[in-house]
């Protein structure tokens, strides 16, 4: 009984902590070669500024790529595919390639040299790091 008050308490204090936050991890992978890539959902009055500024902030490694992708809630969003795809470039046949998936909203990519790039793929769609299936 004990044990399930702790950890009923812990679910509870974990849901709590996340129900606040306006942006949240969905997927995550760290490959070998300590590339990254992340799939995040942000909720609707999320500014366009607090979202660069939370993909600035994001973990990397000098000189290997890290790529995030944010989805407004309520987006299909991989997770798991992106988890557990082992590499970066499975990763992204899965972004790019799955049908069905939603398109992500902002697409942040800091390349091996450490040269970022934003774009707001709804007012540039057809920029490369936009998805372009449907």
């Amino acid at each position: 009984m004990k044990y399930a008050i702790i950890t009923l308490f812990a679910i509870f204090t974990i849901t709590c902590a996340y129900a606040g936050e306006s942006i949240q991890r969905v997927g995550y992978l760290k490959d070998k070669g300590k590339n990254r890539i992340f799939t995040l959902s942000f909720n609707k009055g999320v500014t366009e500024q607090e979202i660069r500024k939370n993909a600035e902030n994001l973990p990397n490694t000098t000189g290997r790529i890290t790529a995030a992708y944010y989805y407004i809630e309520g987006s299909l969003i991989p997770a798991d595919g992106v988890t557990l795809a082992g590499t970066v470039f499975k990763a992204n046949d899965i972004l790019y390639e799955t049908p069905g998936l939603s398109k992500w909203q902002y697409a942040y990519m800091l390349g091996f040299k450490g040269e970022p790039q934003f774009v707001n793929c709804i007012k540039n769609p057809n920029n490369e790091l936009c998805r372009q299936k449907k």
